[in-house]
C-alpha cells in the first residue's frame, strides 16, 4: 500500500476534515505496523457490513449501530474524537472491474456510515439511504452514489449513472431517482445474478454440482469396473472356465465368472447396483469384453517381462512343442534371462499355434516374436530345444538358422530330455528290461479298462486292510514323455503286489471272458525272474528320477549339470559291485518265499548257429545266480552307464567350459581367458585381474569353492560395481539354459486351459489365459487403472465414462 488517506475530524460539531496524504516511505516502523492494523480493522468490519448488504436481511439492521471507519486520536485537550478511515480500494470510483473482484473476496457495497457528508446545494448525503436501498454505495473521493449490484454484473442497458459516472442530485435521490432504478429491468438482472452468486458460494454452483456428480459417477464406474477386472483375472489365474453354457436370465448355471460376480454381490454395493440391479444398461461382461480384457491384463505382464529383460540386456529362448486337444500344433516360448541379484528367471512368454513344425518355420516364428516384443536378436545368447531333428538339426534346424545370423547363440540339448531317452533305450534295448515294462503296462491297462476289476482290485485292498494313505492305492501307467512315470509304475507294483496278485486270481476264476488275459499276466508276474528285475530296477529308477528332478530346475546352471551328472554316474558305477547284486537278490528272494512262487531256475541254453560256428551262448559252468548277475544285472547297469555318457557329451561345450574354468578353478588356464574374451569381447587383462583379486577377496573368506557360493559372494555387497567384467561373466554364465522343463510345465497348463469342454476357445484367449496363469506372481501385480485407462482410451466409444477429462 503506497499510501493511505486518512480522514480526521477533529470536531464533529464544525464539520472540519482533515485529509493528511502520507507516503509509505516517510512512516516510521512504529506507525506503519500501527496503521496496517487499522487498514485491517477496516477491511474486515467493512467485509461484514458488505456481506450483510447482500443477504438484504435482518443484520443490515442489527450492524447500522456499529462504529465503523473510527480510529480514536488524542487531541490536545486529550479528549477523544471519531476519526472515519477512507478505503479507497474499495471506493465505487475504481470502476465497475473492481466490483466483481471485491464481491469475489467477500465484500459487499461501500457503505460509510459514520462519515460527515458534505454538502451540495444545501443537500447532502444520508447514511439512512444504506438501509432502504441495500445495493447502494458511496464514494468519498467523488461525492457521488453507485450501484454495486450493477457494478458487478453490468448490462448493456444498464444505467451508467449508477456505474460509472456516479448520482449527485439528493435532491431526487430518495422519492425519485433510488427507487426508479430499483425498479429497472436491468437492476433487477443484476440483483438476480447477485442472489444466485451468493447462492452458488454457499451451495455450490450448478457447474461444481454437474461436475461433482460427474466425479462421483466415474468413480463409481472405476469401481465397478475394478471389481469385474479382479474376478475375471481370479478365474484366469486359477485356471477355471470364465463363461457358462447359458447367460441369459433363465439360465441357472452363468458360468464361473457370472456365478462369481453374484456370490460377490451379496456383500458390494457396487456390483449389486450394477450387476445384480442393473442399475446401468451396460455391464461389460460379454465375451467380447472379456476377451478384451484378458488382453490387456496379459499385456501388461508381457511388458513387465520385456522390460525385465532389456535391462538384463542379454536372454536366452526355450522353445517346445506339442499338440492341444484341437489337433492344433501349439509352440510355447520361454525366456531366460538373469536379474541384478544373479538370479536366473524363466519368463512365459505364450503359446503360438503353427500349421507346420519344420525348421524354418519354427525360426521364423521365434524371430517374429522377440521382434514383435522389442527384442533384438543380436542379444539372444542361448537356446535350448528337446532333441527333434527340426530343431537341432545341424544344417536346417532352428539352432542352426538362428546361429546362421547370430553365431553367440549357443544351442542346448535339454539335459532332461538326455537322461529320459537313455531309459527309454534302456527299456527297449535289454530283453528283459522291455519284458518288465511291458507286463507293468498291460497289467495298468487291463485293470484300469474296466470298473469291474478296478472293484476286485479295491476289494482286495480292503481284505488286506491296506488303507489309502499308506502307500500307492493304484496301479500307475507308462510313457516316454513323463519322466517319472517309471519310478511310480515300480513302486506302485511292489507295494501292492500281494493285491494284484489276489486279484488276477480272483479275475481268472471268475471272468470268462478276461480270464485267460488275468492267468497271462499271472504267470508273467510269478517268476523269480520278473521279482529281481522289479527290485532291481526300481534302484536304478530311484537314482536317476533324483537327477530327472534336478535337471527339471529352472535355478539350475551349466556346471551344476555337469556335477551332478557325473555324480549320477558315479553312483551307478558303485552298484557293479556284489555287496549290491546280493542286497537285490535277497529282497526278491524274500518276495518270492512271501508269494510261495517257485525258485529260479536256468532257461534253456541256446545255442550259435553252425554256419557262425556253433557252441553255447551261456558258460557250460554258469549258475543260476551267476546267470542274473551277468545277464541281467552287469549288462543293464553297462547299457545305461555307457548310453548317459555318450548321450551327455553332446552338451559338453567347449566355451561353457571355458567360463566355468574362469568362476571355479584356481589357477585358470591361459586359454579360457583367451577363447572367452575373444568370442563375446571382453578385454582379456581386465577379465584377468578382475578374476585375481576376486577370488583372492573370495578365499579370504570362504573355504568352499563352488560355483554357488561365489555367485552369493558376488550378490553381496558391491562386489558387481567393483567387478564389472567378471559380474557380466557371471550373468552370461546363467543366461545359458540347461533344460527345457519349462515348456514342459506349461504344456501342463495348456492341458488344464484347453479341455473337452473348452475345445474351441479361440488362439488369442488361450494365449492371454496361459500368460496369466503361469505367470501368477506377474498377474497378482497387474494395476486395474492401467487397464481402465487402455480400455478408455480405445477409439470404441465406451457407454459407461471412466475418465474425469
Amino acid at each position: 500500500m503506497d499510501k493511505f488517506v486518512i480522514n480526521l475530524s477533529k470536531d464533529r460539531s464544525n464539520e472540519t476534515v482533515a485529509i493528511l496524504k502520507l507516503d509509505d516511505q516517510q512512516i516510521t516502523s512504529h506507525k506503519k505496523i500501527k496503521m496496517d492494523k487499522c487498514y485491517e480493522s477496516s477491511k474486515t468490519e467493512n467485509k461484514l457490513t458488505g456481506t450483510a448488504s447482500n443477504t438484504i436481511s435482518k443484520n443490515t439492521m442489527s450492524m447500522e449501530d456499529e462504529s465503523l471507519d473510527t480510529l480514536p486520536v488524542e487531541s490536545p485537550n486529550k479528549s477523544t474524537l471519531s476519526k472515519p478511515i477512507i478505503d479507497t480500494n474499495r471506493d465505487p470510483c475504481q470502476g465497475k472491474e473492481n466490483a466483481y473482484y471485491l464481491l469475489s473476496n467477500g465484500f459487499g457495497p461501500y457503505q460509510p456510515k459514520n462519515y460527515d457528508f458534505p454538502k451540495r446545494g444545501g443537500r447532502k448525503f444520508r447514511s439512512e439511504w444504506f438501509i432502504s436501498f441495500p445495493w447502494l454505495e458511496y464514494s468519498p473521493s467523488k461525492d457521488s452514489a453507485y450501484c454495486f449490484y450493477c457494478r458487478a454484473f453490468p448490462s448493456n442497458k444498464s444505467d451508467i449513472t449508477f456505474i460509472s459516472e456516479g448520482f449527485r442530485q439528493w435532491s431526487k435521490a430518495c422519492f425519485k431517482s433510488f427507487p426508479k432504478h430499483e425498479q429497472s429491468v436491468p437492476h433487477k438482472e443484476s440483483s438476480t445474478k447477485i442472489a444466485g452468486y451468493n447462492e452458488a458460494k454457499q451451495s455450490g454452483s450448478i457447474i461444481n454440482k454437474v461436475n461433482t456428480q460427474y466425479k462421483q459417477e466415474v468413480a463409481e464406474n472405476r469401481e465397478y469396473l475394478k471389481c469385474v477386472l479382479e474376478t475375471l483375472l481370479f478365474c484366469a489365474r486359477q485356471g477355471i472356465a470364465i463363461r457358462g453354457h447359458r447367460e441369459n436370465e433363465e439360465s441357472q448355471n452363468k458360468g464361473n465368472f457370472q456365478e462369481l460376480l453374484n456370490l460377490r454381490s451379496r456383500d458390494n454395493d457396487i456390483i449389486r447396483r450394477y450387476f445384480t440391479e442393473k442399475e446401468k444398461n451396460f455391464r461389460y461382461v460379454s465375451g467380447e469384453y472379456l476377451n478384451e480384457f484378458l488382453g490387456y491384463m496379459a499385456n501388461i505382464v508381457i511388458r513387465d517381462i520385456v522390460d525385465n529383460v532389456l535391462i538384463a540386456n542379454i536372454f536366452s529362448i526355450i522353445v517346445d512343442e506339442t499338440q492341444d486337444l484341437s489337433r492344433h500344433e501349439q509352440v510355447a516360448i520361454i525366456l531366460r534371462y538373469v536379474n541384478n541379484d544373479f538370479s536366473p528367471i524363466e519368463a512365459f512368454l505364450g503359446f503360438y499355434k503353427v500349421e507346420s513344425t519344420d525348421g524354418l518355420t519354427l525360426s521364423l516364428l521365434i524371430k517374429n516374436v522377440l521382434i514383435s516384443n522389442g527384442l533384438q536378436l543380436k542379444c539372444l545368447r542361448g537356446q535350448c530345444y528337446d532333441g527333434a531333428a527340426s530343431m537341432r538339426g545341424a544344417y536346417k534346424g532352428v539352432q542352426s538358422r538362428i546361429k546362421e545370423e547370430n553365431p553367440l547363440a549357443l544351442y542346448v540339448h535339454c539335459n532332461a530330455h538326455i537322461l529320459n531317452l537313455c531309459l527309454v533305450d534302456l527299456s527297449k534295448q535289454i530283453s528283459h528290461v522291455r519284458s518288465v515294462f511291458g507286463t507293468l503296462s498291460t497289467l495298468h491297462n487291463f485293470i484300469n479298462a474296466s470298473s469291474k476289476r478296478q472293484a476286485v482290485f479295491d476289494n482286495m485292498r480292503s481284505k488286506l486292510n491296506m488303507k489309502m494313505g499308506d502307500g500307492p492305492s493304484t496301479l500307475k501307467g507308462l510313457s516316454d514323455t513323463r519322466w517319472s512315470c517309471r519310478i511310480d509304475a515300480l513302486e506302485s507294483l511292489i507295494f501292492n503286489y500281494q493285491v494284484v496278485i489276489d486279484s488276477l486270481e480272483n479275475i481268472s476264476e471268475n471272468d470268462s471272458i478276461h480270464g485267460s488275459d488275468a492267468n497271462s499276466l499271472l504267470k508273467s508276474m510269478k517268476t523269480f525272474e520278473f521279482l529281481f528285475c522289479v527290485n532291481f530296477f526300481r534302484d536304478i529308477m530311484s537314482i536317476t528320477n533324483i537327477l530327472s528332478k534336478y535337471l527339471q530346475s529352472s535355478n539350475i546352471d551349466y556346471s551344476s549339470v555337469q556335477h551332478m551328472t557325473k555324480a549320477t554316474i558315479q553312483e551307478l558305477s558303485n552298484m557293479r559291485c556284489e555287496d549290491k547284486f546280493d542286497m537285490i537278490w535277497s529282497k526278491a528272494n524274500v518276495m518270492r518265499i512271501d508269494n510261495e512262487i517257485c525258485s529260479p531256475i536256468l532257461s534253456r541254453k541256446s545255442k550259435v548257429p553252425k554256419k557262425l560256428g556253433g557252441g553255447l551262448k551261456q558258460n557250460e559252468n554258469c549258475n543260476v545266480k551267476d546267470h542274473y548277475k551277468i545277464n541281467i544285472y552287469f549288462q543293464v547297469l553297462d547299457t545305461i552307464i555307457s548310453d548317459m555318457k555318450e548321450r551327455f557329451k553332446e552338451n559338453d561345450i567347449h566355451i561353457l567350459n571355458c567360463m566355468q574354468d574362469i568362476i571355479v578353478n584356481e589357477p585358470t588356464k591361459f586359454t579360457s581367458f583367451q577363447d572367452v574374451s575373444t568370442m563375446y569381447g571382453f578385454n582379456e587383462s581386465e577379465l584377468k585381474a578382475e578374476t585375481k583379486i576376486f577370488n583372492r577377496m573370495y578365499r579370504s573368506l570362504n573355504t568352499e569353492n563352488t560355483i554357488q557360493s561365489k555367485i552369493k559372494y558376488m550378490r553381496s555387497g558391491d562386489n558387481a560395481i567393483g567387478f564389472p567384467t567378471l559380474a557380466k561373466l557371471y550373468k552370461l554364465f546363467l543366461t545359458i539354459p540347461s533344460n527345457s522343463a519349462a515348456c514342459e510345465r506349461s504344456f501342463s497348463c495348456l492341458r488344464r486351459l484347453k479341455n473337452y469342454l473348452r475345445s474351441t476357445m479361440g488362439q488369442s484367449r488361450l494365449n492371454h489365459l496361459g500368460i496369466l496363469q503361469i505367470e501368477r506372481e506377474r498377474s497378482l501385480n497387474i494395476n486395474n487403472d492401467e487397464v481402465i485407462k487402455q480400455f478408455d482410451s480405445s477409439t470404441i466409444p465406451r457407454r459407461l465414462k471412466f475418465n474425469n477429462f
